[in-house]
């Protein structure tokens, strides 16, 4: 995170401290139980980045993004997904007048 910190725009959301190490590392405990048989560095990789992706900039997201290839060189697990809670959110997006778009849902 101390790289994060560095390297990404100052923004008042970010949170590089040790409050969210603490999240990111509960976040990381909870994928590895769904999948107690995985490497640790693919549990960890996707945790940090499906657990941050959402408050980065759209600037500086290369950065992040790469930073995180960087740590993690050859890992690049796919994404968490969950096809009936997307259904549920794209038919609530609709409802209520919004594009269900895959970036938004």
């Amino acid at each position: 995170y101390s790289l994060c910190k560095e390297l990404l725009s100052k923004q008042m959301h970010y949170d590089w401290g040790l409050r969210a190490v603490k999240s990111l590392l509960r976040q990381a405990g909870t994928l590895k139980r769904m999948e107690p048989e995985s490497d640790e560095n693919p549990v960890l990789c996707r945790a940090l980045r499906d657990f941050n992706t959402p408050k980065i900039t759209t600037l500086d997201m290369p950065i992040f993004l790469r930073l995180i290839k960087d740590l993690f060189p050859g890992c690049w697990p796919d994404p968490f997904s969950d096809e009936e809670f997307e259904k549920v959110c794209s038919a609530t997006a609709k409802k209520r007048g919004l594009q269900p778009d895959k970036q938004f849902i």
